[in-house]
Formats: structure tokens, sequence, C-alpha cells
């Protein structure tokens, strides 16, 4: 009986996540994960017959209440809880329980796997899931069309110019990229912000947006109405918007359209050359994320074990993240949807990337798993560097794709194109934070830097010197009614550091650069 709801509730939990992500059933890296849950169900089985009657009835109860935790949101103190009841329901009657567990689960397991071969009850998604609807009736504006990229985590020229080599080749790189392209650029643009959840509201807001207060992990937050979307709006722009499902801008903006994508998209495995088993791996940590006391209990084993035997073993929570590979895919669809392009339109995009984990290479094809690498460890800082420049370099060649696919419309020629980062690459051991670990110059520089880089038909590529946050310089471009590029005053750059719970809290000035 407990091998058999073990079974059901481990199916359910995968035949779920298979269904929202529309991940076909019948691969090869489907049958691995159900050979996996096969194998955990009969290990459980098991050790259950191996043990004594209390602590078999712990054990059931622990089983069940684990079963429970990967259908549902369970806080860890209430997840206690539940283990102490079903571990007593277990001690007085636990055939009676196993066999509720099975039914429940079984039910569940089944509908999904209804749903996954006839596609009867599978989750459909909004295909404009704006909430504030721009007004039809009103006359579209006769300017350029403005086509509006935040690339999360894009480090600042300035910041590859701190160097070792493999920043500065990069550096050159990108320099010479943009001005063949026609762009101004901003080598020392920077973000006060080091988080998404506020760096985005403050420079869509023009540095007037409240700071979020969702705490450290937070996985899904609502922006306020932003003021750049406002402005866009009033001048008569039809907008439509592109994010993941992470900071939500759909809700209170005046857009056209809007649309989310899952940010760590199974279904983007499909586009790789990974191996059945990797990708096997990835959907198995996937899973375990949907768990709250497994999932904190690997993250602990993980830990433990790299400083107890001088491991580099990934936390689990990063080995289930697809970030780049979804945003590739969504990069993709933005450029294929350019020749429609119109004066009158903006369009922005928020794509996580080259945000970590760094698994693209150059010409953004999946590198073997094990090669994968996180924004703060384990492996070395230039390891780590060298990884986020080839991602750096797949996002310069999808741009390229975006610009020439703007090159053969009218609308796209003499469009408006501004390409920025929210923050900078974040490769260090820590997010800064008030009280925390102490970060070097150099990395808080590398945290902060931020790509800026607009271009305008009719005005000459540059390079701008001086330093201007993110919003100093949104906001010039608003005062210049969106036609020209920003000339702000230069100032001594200031960051906002967040307390541990991730609301920034205090201004400080951000450290002289110096050339590595």
């Amino acid at each position: 009986m407990l091998f058999a709801a073990s079974l059901a509730a481990g199916l359910a939990g995968f035949f779920n996540l298979l269904n929202y992500h529309a991940y076909p059933l019948f691969r090869p890296e489907v049958a691995v994960v159900v050979a996996g849950i096969v194998a955990v169900a009969f290990v459980l089985a098991a050790l259950r017959g191996a043990i004594g009657s209390l602590l078999g009835a712990v054990m059931t109860g622990l089983v069940v209440a684990i079963a429970a935790d990967l259908s549902a949101e369970i806080d860890l103190g209430w997840f206690y809880a539940l283990w102490l009841v079903l571990a007593v329901i277990a001690f007085l009657a636990e055939p009676l329980l196993l066999k509720m567990a099975l039914a429940m689960f079984g039910t569940v397991a089944l509908f999904q796997f209804v749903t996954l071969t006839t596609g009867l009850g599978a989750p459909v998604r909004p295909d404009n899931s704006a909430r504030v609807l721009q007004s039809g009736d009103r006359p579209m504006t006769d300017r350029p069309a403005i086509v509006h990229l935040v690339l999360d985590s894009y480090l600042g020229l300035g910041g590859m110019d701190l160097g070792p080599e493999h920043y500065t080749q990069l550096r050159a790189e990108q320099s010479a990229f943009f001005a063949q392209r026609g762009f101004q650029t901003y080598p020392g643009a920077y973000s006060r912000h080091v988080k998404t959840v506020n760096s985005l509201p403050y420079l869509f807001s023009y540095g007037t947006a409240p700071f979020g207060e969702g705490g450290v992990d937070v996985q899904y937050a609502v922006a306020d109405e932003l003021a750049y979307f406002t402005d866009l709006d009033t001048r008569g722009y039809r907008t439509s918007v592109l994010q993941p499902t992470y900071l939500d801008m759909c809700v209170n903006q005046p857009l056209t359209r809007c649309r989310k994508y899952e940010r760590s998209d199974l279904a983007a495995l499909l586009d790789t050359d990974l191996t059945a088993v990797e990708r096997a791996r990835i959907m198995g940590f996937t899973l375990l994320q949907l768990t709250g006391f497994p999932s904190r209990a690997a993250e602990a084993l993980q830990l433990a074990a790299n400083d107890a035997f001088e491991l580099t073993g990934r936390r689990p929570y990063n080995r289930a993240k697809l970030l780049p590979l979804a945003a590739v895919r969504q990069f993709d669809r933005f450029i294929d949807e350019l020749p429609d392009l119109q004066r009158g339109k903006a369009r922005v995009a928020h794509l996580l990337l080259p945000h970590d984990p760094y698994i693209l290479d150059p010409q953004c094809r999946a590198k073997p798993e094990r090669e994968w690498l996180d924004e703060h460890g384990p492996g070395t800082p230039a390891a780590r560097e060298r990884a986020y420049a080839d991602q750096v370099r797949c996002v310069q060649g999808k741009i390229a794709a975006m610009l020439d696919a703007l090159d053969r419309t009218a609308a796209g020629r003499e469009a408006i194109v501004l390409i920025h980062g929210d923050h900078g690459s974040r490769i260090s051991p820590y997010v800064p934070y008030i009280g925390g670990p102490q970060l070097t110059d150099r990395e808080l520089l590398m945290a902060h830097s931020a790509f800026f880089a607009i271009r305008v038909p009719g005005e000459p590529a540059a390079e701008l010197a001086g330093s201007y946050a993110l919003e100093t310089l949104m906001a010039d471009f608003r005062a210049r009614d969106f036609r020209s590029a920003p000339r702000p005053l230069a100032a001594r750059p200031a960051m906002l550091l967040m307390n541990a719970r991730s609301v920034p809290t205090e201004r400080r000035a951000l450290p002289v650069p110096v050339r590595n």
C-alpha cells in the first residue's frame, strides 16, 4: 500500500508539472523520471517493511505529508504539524490512511494522465493578460515606433572595463557592435539596485516607485502603476509588453497587449541537444522545488556536503532554473513578430538574459548540464565570468537578428531602439545587503554596472562619458519627449543598499572604479 500510494503521489506531481509546462508525455526523459519515481516508491516500501510499527508510523506520516506538500505549498511550520497528525493517524490506522492517500493521489494522477494524452482539461493561458486596456477609440500617434528591451543582469561597458582580459575583450566586441549598428552607449550607466523587484519599477517610474517588500525569496510581485507606461499612453502609443512570470507589469499599466511567459519553462529543453538523462535530472530537480520540506532538506545537505568534503555541487534550487533557455525562445518570438511593427507602437520586452545560470554558448546552444554555472557559485569567479561572457555573446547575436528584422521594414528602420539592463552581473559570493558579508569594490561595481544603449534615427553613434543612474537616463528620455537620446548631467554614483529582507534602506556612494 505504501508503494502504491507513493507511486501515485509521485506520478500525480510529475504529470501535473508536465501539463503545466505543456511538455509531451512520450519522451525518453519522461520515462527516466517515471522509472526514478518507481524506484523511490520501491525503496520507501522496502524500508517500511524493515522497521517497527512506531517508526513505521512516523515514516508513513512523513511520506503522506510530503505527497501533500508536492501538491500544495505548505509552510514549514504547518508541514511539521501535518506530519505529526498523519503519524498519529498512521499509528492508529495505517492501512486506512494509505488507502485514502492512494485514492486521492491516484485520482489526481489519472486526471493528469488523461489531460496529457487527450488535452482535455489542459491549462489555458490567456493570450492577452493586460488588465488596463488602452482605448481603441483614441487615434494612435504617428510617432516613430519604440522597441524597448530590458535584458536582465546585462553588465555595463564600464563594468567590463574593469577587466580582466575576458571582460575587456568582451567590452571591445560590444563597443564595436553597437557603434556599427548606430547606437549611443553609456558605459557609466548603473542601477541603484541589485534586485529586479526594485530596479525595474524604479527605472520605469523615473526613481519614484516604492521599494518592494516581498522578502528575499519573492517569486512573484505586481508592479504598481509606472509612469513610463502612462507617458507612452498619454502620447498615443499602443504599448505591448512581454515579460516573465516574476515582476508582473500586466496588471496596473495601460497596455494594448501583455503576455507572460514561464521564466523556467521545461518545454525549452526540447530545443536543446541535452541527453535524456540530463533533461530527466533537470525535471527531477524542478519537481523537488514544488515541495517545501524536501527541497529545504536537499539544499541543506548539498551545502553541508560542499563544506565538509570541499565539493563544488550546485544548489538544487539553481539546478531547476532554465531562465536563459526560456528567454531565448521568447526573444526569437519577439523577433518573429517585428515585421508587423507600425508607427505609433511601443514594444517592451523583459527577458531573463544574460541572467544566470550560465548555460549557453555564444551561438545560444545549451552546454552539457555538468558545465552549467551560477552567479553565486560554486566554481571559480573566473570560470563564471567566462561563462557569463559566452551568454552575453549569445545575447549580442539575438540583438543582431532583431536589428536585421527591424531594418527590413520602414517602421523598423525609423524606430527608436532602447536596450538596457536592470542591474549588473552579480557574480559574487552573495547579493550585497546591510550587515551581510562584505563584497569587494569590484564585486559591488559589477553588481550595479548596467548596460544602456539607444538608437535614434538621424543621431550618430557615440559613447557618452559620465556616470548615470538608469532612472536618470529614463527621466531625461521622457524630458526629451521620447524623441532623442538622453543627455542628463553626470553625477557621483550612489547605490541603495538592502537590508536582510531585500528592502533598500540606505544610500551609499559606489566605489571608485579601478581597472584590473
